[in-house]
């Protein structure tokens, strides 16, 4: 039987708004890399911020999901109604993914130690 990733997935939530929230999900190393468009390194600073925003659709590629595999430090992702935000943390080894393309989005701040990260562009959304 193949490995699983355990992947935690913000989303679009179903209700009208849409407010983002947090799911999980797993991936298969092979789905991984059969639905993989493109990958690069990331090394971001520490305590860089990012205010609410979205998982855009790819313009070549339209719906897109955006995974991010943790190898040093880590970040805070925040989800849910805009004036009442969850926090979570994602820590080295974590793997996150994106995909909530409408309502008012997540906002990200990198720990106080940076991050070291493998992003990759998914074609579709997770679910």
């Amino acid at each position: 039987m193949e490995e699983t990733i355990k992947v935690s997935l913000v989303r679009c939530g179903d209700m009208p708004l849409k407010f983002s929230e947090m799911a999980s999900t797993t991936l298969t190393p092979a789905a991984m890399a059969e639905k993989t468009i493109s990958t690069v390194e990331q090394k971001l600073d520490a305590n860089e911020s990012k205010g609410l925003h979205l998982a855009a659709a790819h313009p070549e590629h339209g719906q897109v999901t955006y995974l991010q595999q943790v190898t040093e430090g880590g970040f805070f992702v925040y989800v849910g109604e805009p004036d009442a935000l969850e926090e979570h943390w994602f820590g080295a080894g974590a793997c996150v993914a994106f995909n909530d393309d409408a309502g008012s989005g997540h906002a990200s701040k990198v720990g106080p130690d940076g991050c070291t990260r493998i992003f990759r562009l998914l074609r579709g959304h997770l679910s």
